[in-house]
């Protein structure tokens, strides 16, 4: 008895797709144009012949890092999307510069967090370049939260291939030198979700007027979180299927 439970066992473990190893993982390791060091993380569905993926693109909250938010990416790897998750300048592994000097965050000026968007362009071009068996940004869409938000805007307006939607949690005018507003504007075709939460009246007030600037659609939801960033998908899970449904409107 103990011996065909184990084969029933290896049987679903190991050959059912869901549970063994589904998702594909690569790290992924970029010098930025200064020779800061860019690490990245990229995942999606393992599917036999699929060889095209929508792909989103996830930008973290001021001071975090990569891994914090929540149950989001494998929920979208469920859905069939291919996940890239960058840590941005400063932040969880991009931590050393071109000295390989530790550098964090809290300690670098302006003129480091102006390169934010050729960072993140950096990674995205390097994806799309050294994957020549698979596609990744034939479509694709962004999810950045307050400082990745920001750094979400300056990348759809600079990047020549351009993201279908973006969603901004916690979107901010200024922060840390990165003035959106108008770059914003300069996105002609690109749908735009801001969440925002509940008590968060300087983001709700931010994506009011980021809204002015919007020359496409520009869709506002509070949440019930009491937070802000990407700290709202642990105190609101239900944002994950709200992002979810969104992206699926365009991806």
């Amino acid at each position: 008895m103990k011996r065909i439970i184990l084969i029933l066992t290896f049987i679903f473990v190991f050959l059912n797709p869901v549970f063994a190893g589904a998702n594909a993982k690569k790290d992924i390791v970029v010098q930025s144009v200064d020779g800061f060091t860019i690490k990245a993380t990229l995942e999606y569905p393992k599917v036999k012949e699929k060889k095209d993926f929508s792909t989103i693109v996830l930008l973290h909250s001021l001071g975090y890092s990569s891994q914090w938010w929540e149950s989001l990416p494998k929920e979208l790897l469920n859905d069939g999307y291919a996940v890239l998750r960058i840590d941005l300048r400063g932040h969880g592994k991009s931590v050393y510069n071109s000295k390989l000097v530790r550098t964090s965050w809290a300690s670098m000026t302006n003129s480091a967090y102006a390169k934010y968007p050729d960072d993140v362009i950096k990674v995205i071009d390097y994806v799309k370049k050294e994957n020549t068996k698979k596609t990744f940004f034939n479509n694709w869409a962004i999810v950045g939260a307050d400082i990745g938000a920001s750094t979400s805007i300056l990348v759809a307006e600079k990047i020549p291939y351009k993201p279908k939607t973006l969603v901004l949690l916690s979107p901010i005018v200024k922060t840390k030198g990165l003035f959106v507003p108008v770059k914003l504007a300069n996105l002609n075709n690109i749908d735009i979700f801001s969440i925002v939460g509940t008590d968060d009246f300087s983001s709700k007030s931010d994506s009011e007027y980021l809204k002015r600037f919007a020359q496409a659609g520009y869709v506002s939801y509070t949440s019930e979180a009491k937070s802000k960033g990407m700290i709202m998908l642990k105190n609101d899970p239900s944002l994950v299927n709200i992002i979810s449904s969104w992206l699926k409107q365009y991806l």
